[in-house]
């Protein structure tokens, strides 16, 4: 499945804690995530402007966005247990690198813009993956990530 791309057309009419693009940003990307998941332990539940709970691991998501003719990527919160982490991303190893990777966000943007644009191809199983259909999402970079450290170059 390709990357879904997002308007402010998606807005309308979306319920969410607070009116601010973010939080309907986020709604709209909980059904989304509902709708795609199956087999999925509980519920998606986003983070709106709070942290996560005790126990549990903020994940960010990268959402495409189109604003007239841009392009953007906007980061949303997705707050996993950790029964739901596990059944996110089941490699240790790619769950054991989140928080770090939480801390590059601006870098894993320049990478998936790079991406986007044709400027970067990575090698391996990355370059394979996104030539079968995958695309630069949070946990595509998470799974990918030492390839991608190794190779990208902004």
């Amino acid at each position: 499945m390709g990357e879904r791309i997002f308007t402010l057309d998606d807005l309308t009419g979306v319920r969410s804690v607070c009116g601010c693009l973010a939080c309907k940003l986020s709604a709209v990307f909980a059904e989304h995530l509902t709708d795609l998941r199956t087999g999925y332990p509980g519920t998606v539940t986003t983070l709106g402007h709070r942290g996560a709970a005790p126990g549990t691991t903020a994940v960010p998501h990268f959402l495409a966005v189109r604003l007239g003719e841009a392009l953007v990527d906007v980061v949303v919160w997705e707050e996993m247990r950790p029964d739901q982490l596990r059944a996110w991303l089941p490699a240790a190893d790619a769950r054991a690198r989140v928080p770090q990777l939480t801390a590059r966000i601006p870098r894993l943007v320049r990478i998936r813009q790079a991406l986007r644009a044709g400027t970067f191809t990575p090698s391996g199983d990355a370059g394979a993956a996104l030539t079968a259909g995958r695309y630069p999402s949070f946990r595509f970079l998470v799974e990918h990530w030492p390839t991608l450290k190794k190779e990208f170059t902004p």
